[in-house]
């Protein structure tokens, strides 16, 4: 078969090439051949536009005017917060009234506030790990216990209660799109944390702290207080999306510096390559691969016409292998430069906790090269059954000398 049909007749519905990772293949073809590609409707919903070139995403990324998040950022027609529009839902102006509340929370100079509490779930994870003598699985471990940990701290939540984060989280994030276990799981999930933050919100009404719901549970919105409606939506998203990129970056991290134990010792030499190496383990892992708009006009994308109302998935993750951008793009180079990656998307929907997730990333491997240890893997990977999130749901490992 010719590369151009190959390409023309991808599937990016089908979830065995993200779960087997053959996915980068794909994307090569399809950047190569068919960049602005037409994804052929499926059993699970209609065909989308789906842009695999750096540029194409970019500007798409940058074009809120034209592509509308209001219709759902998933491929498929669902959200992770139900009915409730949330601010990956939602466009401007209303978007930038509820982003802003939160956004001064999160910058990076109050980020360096939130330091303290990172360093702390950091070394109470790996003296955990330190005390065990064989196999264990990172991603339960550590991976999906770090930012949770973390994000508890910056919300509020009292810290007997950061194990129930990790499980709503794991729940809200489902594995397969198709499942239907995993959509009542996700339903129940969204019940329990509505739930339960309902009941610290008028808690943080009454007796405001310097915590993120506190900040949330009295922001206000031309002129009132959030609705239960508004601030719901917004904590459901803070649970799901403060998870997926520290959690997937120190697993691919930990399984990239396995794989490449010169790359591991250039860093246990010289420290000062960390700040990169977390830039480079971030746009290798894209744990955030993709995300979708809604043409509101017709528009051009390459030599494409897209009409009002049709799909397009910005695939950040095969942006971020575009050999036009960067060199030998499937590489995995520690001191990269420059390494202006989309991992954290682009325009006004950039990832709100994009410095919290560097900084977890970079403690962490920090940490790790201070005690002086490595993970070494011990079998094989087991991928997320996912075409949004690129991530790991098992990683067995034990802790050697570095």
């Amino acid at each position: 078969m010719a590369a151009t049909e190959a390409a023309s007749r991808a599937d990016l519905m089908d979830i065995s090439i993200f779960g087997q990772d053959r996915e980068m293949p794909v994307f090569d073809e399809l950047r190569a051949h068919d960049p602005v590609h037409w994804n052929a409707p499926s059993p699970l919903g209609p065909g989308f536009w789906a842009l695999t070139k750096y540029a194409d995403v970019k500007s798409a990324a940058s074009d809120n005017i034209r592509l509308s998040s209001a219709g759902g950022t998933q491929i498929l027609d669902r959200k992770v917060e139900g009915k409730l529009a949330s601010l990956h839902n939602m466009d401007d102006p209303e978007h930038a009234q509820l982003r802003k509340i939160a956004v001064p929370h999160l910058r990076a100079l109050r980020v360096q506030q939130w330091q303290d509490a990172i360093d702390e779930a950091v070394k109470y994870l790996l003296d955990d790990v330190a005390s065990r003598a064989g196999e264990f699985d990172m991603v339960h471990t550590v991976s999906a216990k770090l930012p949770m940990l973390v994000l508890s701290r910056v919300l509020g939540v009292p810290a007997a209660d950061a194990p129930r984060m990790v499980d709503w989280t794991n729940r809200l994030t489902s594995s397969d799109p198709a499942d239907e276990v995993d959509q009542a799981a996700l339903a129940s999930a969204r019940d329990e944390v509505m739930a339960y933050f309902e009941k610290l919100t008028e808690l943080r009404r009454r007796e405001p702290t310097t915590d993120l719901i506190s900040v949330l549970a009295n922001g206000k919105k031309d002129g009132r207080p959030l609705t239960w409606e508004e601030l719901a939506a917004y904590y459901i998203l803070l649970v799901a999306a403060g998870n997926e990129t520290a959690r997937h970056a120190v697993s691919g991290g930990t399984m990239l510096l396995h794989r490449h134990p010169e790359t591991w010792q250039r860093l246990v030499a010289d420290q000062s390559l960390l700040p990169s190496a977390v830039e480079e383990i971030l746009r290798w892992v894209t744990p955030v691969a993709a995300m979708r708009r809604t043409a509101l006009e017709p528009l051009r994308i390459g030599d494409k016409d897209i009409a009002a109302g049709d799909k397009v998935v910005l695939w950040f993750s095969a942006a971020n292998r575009d050999p036009e951008v960067f060199e030998a793009p499937h590489e995995f180079r520690i001191d990269r430069t420059p390494n202006e990656h989309l991992t954290f998307g682009w325009g006004i929907h950039f990832c709100l906790g994009a410095h919290l997730a560097r900084a977890e990333i970079r403690t962490f491997f920090g940490e790790v090269l201070r005690r002086g240890i490595r993970f070494e893997v011990m079998g094989d990977p087991t991928r997320v059954q996912h075409n949004i999130f690129r991530g790991w749901t098992q990683l067995p490992v034990r802790v050697g000398k570095a």
